[in-house]
């Protein structure tokens, strides 16, 4: 019996030290802690009372586009150059996976470079009926705006107007699956007016801005209401520092993952809370 005893005890004693690795591995060290401060979103633009009027990129919602009779002449793909019959025959992937194009005049390209405030034609394809995720994600200022569409199998055509200059990288998604990217460089506007006025249907309810620090966890993925909107590598550098902007006014879930190189997830936490526009908060996780 005392022999059974010591290993008893022995083996409780392991189990408990094992389960205190465990823990200390799973959760971050510390409290999350939220801290919060004005904010303005960039690219206001001063008016002559001394109020800013405020400049939000936007992306209108998808038209259906009837391809037939409405073909691009070319499609460049980097310093490739083909007509589009060429394209869909060739490429075996194109029609079964989703695809995001910039649209000027008569050519589709994934690169293009425009003014802030110039409008960007878009062309979706989606080879399915299901949702669609657009990303636009900002390498300047390292924030990330997202788009949730309701797609029918076809194409469709979308404006958007970008504000902020620098460089942009669009993504689209269907389900599980990727689609490809497109990058936009936004050039500073050459001059601003000192007035102009306010179109009431281009009026922003407002944002806020998020930033999510640790010093301890890197690698980690950044989901609002379930969706995914970035990681803290969003920006090229893994340095444990995520930013994006959400709709303001609102009740959020944020939950912050980490994953290990199996995909296993060793790091979760979510908060819900109420975003006030115009704030800017700060998650500080350990």
């Amino acid at each position: 019996m005392r022999l059974s005893h010591y290993l008893w005890v022995a083996a409780f004693a392991s189990t408990f030290v094992m389960l205190l690795a465990l823990s200390a591995w799973a959760m971050p060290e510390g409290n999350p802690v939220w801290t919060e401060e004005p904010w303005t979103k960039p690219g206001g633009v001063s008016m002559e009372n001394g109020a800013q009027e405020s400049r939000v990129t936007v992306l209108s919602d998808p038209i259906y586009f009837n391809l037939s009779g409405n073909e691009p002449e070319s499609i460049h793909l980097g310093e490739r150059q083909l007509n589009s019959s060429d394209y869909l025959s060739n490429t075996a992937c194109a029609p079964l996976f989703s695809e995001l194009w910039i649209a000027k005049d008569s050519v589709w390209t994934r690169y293009g470079q425009v003014t802030a405030g110039e409008a960007v034609d878009l062309i979706v394809h989606t080879p399915r009926d299901g949702s669609g995720d657009i990303y636009l994600v900002s390498y300047a200022n390292s924030t990330t705006m997202h788009w949730n569409f309701k797609f029918l199998a076809g194409y469709y055509r979308l404006r958007l107007t970008p504000e902020e200059s620098g460089r942009l990288f669009m993504l689209l998604s269907q389900g599980s699956d990727p689609g490809n990217a497109l990058i936009l460089d936004i050039q500073p506007r050459q001059s601003e007016p000192s007035f102009s006025p306010v179109d009431v249907n281009s009026i922003s309810m407002g944002d806020a801005f998020v930033t999510i620090k640790s010093q301890r966890i890197k690698g980690f993925d950044v989901f609002v209401d379930g969706v995914f909107y970035c990681n803290d590598n969003s920006d090229g550098s893994l340095d444990g520092i995520a930013s994006l902007t959400i709709g303001g006014g609102k009740t959020h879930t944020i939950t912050i993952s980490q994953r290990d190189g199996m995909g296993g997830i060793i790091n979760k936490n979510e908060h819900t809370k109420s975003f006030n526009r115009d704030t800017h908060y700060t998650l500080q996780m350990d």
